[in-house]
């Protein structure tokens, strides 16, 4: 039986201003109904790592026809990390011919093994969030629904917004646009929600998923073979769903070469500043040839409210004038002063928002935004509106639509965003108080005992999920690069609940080695000549096969076109034709040179 057609997609409801405005960050505490017994389950369920060559392992994820597959699951060689179920409206699972009571079904199969992924709409959501506040109470669950309204009053709820979602679009067809996917990923933010799951058969799956995971989500493809599910991951899926744990395993195993499935996002930090000014139109152009697929940038306002690509509140870093402060000075006062670094060669002053987006708005980089606008003053937030003022601003420029990514150490800006920006993806960087909550003696949310270490899944998940933000933090370790440190060891268990680690700050190609989805780096334009995507060979030949190599055009993050031997891995084979996966191994151009592998997606090619 096929299980992931559900219909069509519905269109979102607006989310609830109310559920979000004066959001702050505790640590969540269910209240139960006092009259009745409540079991919980408070652990987070560790990811097993499946030991493929892969750098970046996809989340597995099961949705059992029968009892017999559900337990062979923990056992399975790789194990799934999560399992799909789906209760009725009485709380009651069926898989073949066992049914159970939910509370009993979780206990019997799930418990401490896997993560419970439930299957809800609209006859179930209430009586699955009655269950979850009144009988059985687990941190670690997960929610799949194709209606948007369902994921909406679960993020909504007291207790239901600790369930981490996935937005089911198997029933969507895809397009070869990248930015057709926008509205998904935009109503899927609103509603709180990380996760999008597309049909794995879908020829456009690889473009869908490297547009969703480049803003910040996760995408899964729901497989109904080993071949799907092996295209799935050549795709860059960050989650493979499918009825058999044995093809699951089967997929994994094409996959034995140590890389990446697909090419890691490079950020170029406050644009290119080997050679122009950092955040200067300049710098940030050059991010674009040089191929960076993003470019982070700070932004601060003007005393007349305007938006300008800076650091620091002052300008003296970057012009030598001290004691000058960008929210005390007009726009036309700021932009009297030069860029020190390279202004024989440029002369260039700060740019505003709106001359970046027109540099950018017809390129296909993403703008991630970090919402520094004074530290989160009083004066920034409340009376020159920060948020607002960003809102009118993308207002004016409907070509960046889908460009856009926050970042924030503010809680304040959060907040804003959730109210006036849900739409737009908005990430984490630390625990900071802003100017605003410190005038108001409040703690802010690094000193609420919301802001946790990475190592402590659960609490961080509680913390993001309350927040309603993504996940832009890594704990820095020894070297920036050891498999064994913390952003690597956790980075699998965040991935299977829609958390992708997007890091900062890279001296070096570095990042190609650690489990990051966006690489923020001081050094994009060493990885321009570094190739991004292999495409298919015209044809193979026997000896090609024999010899487990073939010659292929490759390009590289600046678009240059090469020609590069990769080896050549045969997934299945038919008369006159099969269907391949190609592997290159490439070492960095440095001083300190860093070796990494990349695969293709899974092609069908002609066999001389």
């Amino acid at each position: 039986m096929k299980m992931k057609k559900y219909g069509s997609v519905m269109l979102a409801a607006a989310l609830s201003v109310a559920a979000i405005a004066g959001m702050v960050c505790p640590q969540p505490v269910i209240q139960a109904d006092a009259a009745k017994t409540v079991y919980t389950n408070s652990n987070y369920t560790n990811v097993a790592s499946y030991n493929s060559g892969l750098l970046i392992e996809p989340t597995l994820v099961l949705e059992p026809a029968d009892k017999t597959e559900l337990m062979a699951a923990p056992i399975s060689k790789p194990k799934p990390a999560s399992v799909i179920i789906t209760p009725d409206e009485e709380m009651r699972v069926t898989v073949g011919t066992t049914a159970m009571a939910l509370g009993a079904f979780y206990d019997a199969y799930i418990k401490d093994k896997l993560i419970p992924v439930v299957r809800l709409d609209k006859t179930t959501v209430d009586p699955f969030l009655t269950w979850l506040k009144n009988t059985y109470a687990i941190s670690d669950m997960m929610a799949v629904s194709d209606d948007i309204s369902v994921i909406e009053q679960l993020y909504a709820d007291d207790a239901g917004y600790l369930v981490n979602t996935v937005y089911d679009l198997t029933g969507t067809q895809l397009t070869a646009g990248r930015y057709d996917e926008w509205p998904h990923i935009a109503e899927a933010n609103k509603a709180g929600c990380n996760i999008l799951m597309y049909d794995g058969s879908d020829q456009n799956l690889p473009v869908a998923a490297e547009y969703v995971e480049a803003m910040t989500k996760v995408c899964w493809a729901y497989t109904e073979n080993a071949e799907e599910a092996v295209s799935a991951i050549a795709a860059g899926c960050y989650g493979v769903v499918s009825g058999s744990c044995a093809e699951l395993g089967e997929a994994v195993s094409y996959f034995s070469e140590s890389g990446l499935a697909r090419a890691q996002y490079v950020a170029a930090h406050r644009g290119i500043t080997k050679y122009a000014n950092e955040q200067s139109l300049t710098g940030i152009m050059a991010s674009h040839n040089e191929g960076a697929t993003h470019v982070e940038i700070d932004i601060q306002i003007t005393k007349d409210g305007r938006l300008v690509s800076c650091h620091n509140t002052d300008i003296n870093a970057v012009t030598g004038f001290p004691n000058r402060y960008i929210i005390n000075e007009t726009l036309s006062n700021l932009q009297t002063f030069k860029l020190n670094n390279y202004s024989e060669r440029y002369n260039e002053t700060f740019a505003t928002l709106e001359d970046i987006c027109e540099v950018l708005q017809k390129t296909d980089v993403i703008l991630i935004v970090e919402l520094k606008l004074d530290g989160g003053s009083r004066k920034a937030v409340e009376e020159l509106k920060a948020i607002e003022t960003l809102k009118t601003v993308m207002d004016q420029y409907p070509g960046m639509k889908g460009h856009w990514i926050t970042i924030s150490f503010y809680a304040p800006y959060a907040q804003d965003m959730r109210r006036i920006l849900p739409e737009i993806p908005c990430c984490y960087l630390g625990g900071a108080q802003s100017s605003l909550e410190a005038e108001n003696g409040e703690k802010g949310w690094g000193y609420a005992g919301g802001h946790v270490s990475l190592s402590k899944v659960g609490d961080k998940i509680n913390f993001l999920r309350k927040c309603g933000i993504g996940l832009d933090e890594m704990e820095f370790d020894n070297g920036k690069g050891t498999l064994s440190g913390s952003t690597n060891g956790y980075a699998k268990d965040y991935l299977a609940r829609g958390y992708t680690m997007n890091t900062w700050t890279y001296e070096s190609c570095l990042h190609f080695t650690i489990r990051t989805n966006i690489a923020t780096t001081n050094a994009a334009e060493n990885c321009a000549m570094l190739v991004k995507e292999i495409s298919a060979p015209a044809s193979i030949t026997r000896e090609d096969i024999a010899a487990g190599t073939v010659e292929t055009a490759c390009t590289t993050y600046n678009g240059w076109k090469l020609q590069k031997e990769c080896k050549l891995i045969v997934v299945s084979e038919e008369e006159g034709s099969a269907k391949v996966l190609l592997y290159l191994q490439q070492t960095t151009d440095e001083d300190e040179p860093v070796t990494f592998g990349l695969y293709s997606n899974l092609f069908t090619v002609t066999v001389a």
